[in-house]
């Protein structure tokens, strides 16, 4: 998971022949294609599993709704993304990815709120440390 697209696109531009190009789609094959299997490969990444997600992320019935966000009956929003992103403690790329994935919008450093989630991802603030940081600012807390 951790080749860049960058790197990727430079090898994918330079695959000259059909065997190539094989070579290239089963290496590509192994990223993850949802959101759901994006954040399993995050788990299994920094040794975490569903029930630690559930403990960190404080979204209300966590214990349910993250079982359905990993079984698929469930997509979540974008604030329940950053939730999991924070309790995840995944880093500000992985995030960002993570938004991506569920065509949730990135974090945008000219909004006053994604600016203070960026900062808070960054320095590894948990989700009650962001909450606070929303509040002083008077921005709307986490969902």
């Amino acid at each position: 998971m951790t080749d860049k697209t960058e790197n990727l696109m430079a090898r994918l531009t330079s695959t000259d022949t059909p065997e190539e190009l094989e070579k290239y789609l089963e290496e590509i094959d192994k990223y993850p294609k949802n959101f759901k299997d994006y954040i399993q490969a995050i788990l299994n990444e920094k040794n975490m599993s569903i029930a630690d997600l559930q403990r960190e992320c404080r979204i209300s019935n966590s214990r349910t709704y993250i079982y359905q966000i990993m079984d698929g009956s469930k997509k979540p929003g974008r604030d329940k993304i950053i939730s999991i992103a924070i309790a995840c403690k995944m880093t500000l790329p992985e995030c960002q990815r993570a938004l991506e994935i569920a065509q949730a919008g990135i974090l945008y450093a000219k909004s006053r709120r994604d600016s203070l989630i960026i900062y808070a991802i960054n320095n590894h603030l948990s989700i009650r440390e962001l909450n606070d940081l929303f509040e002083k600012n008077g921005c709307g807390m986490l969902e």
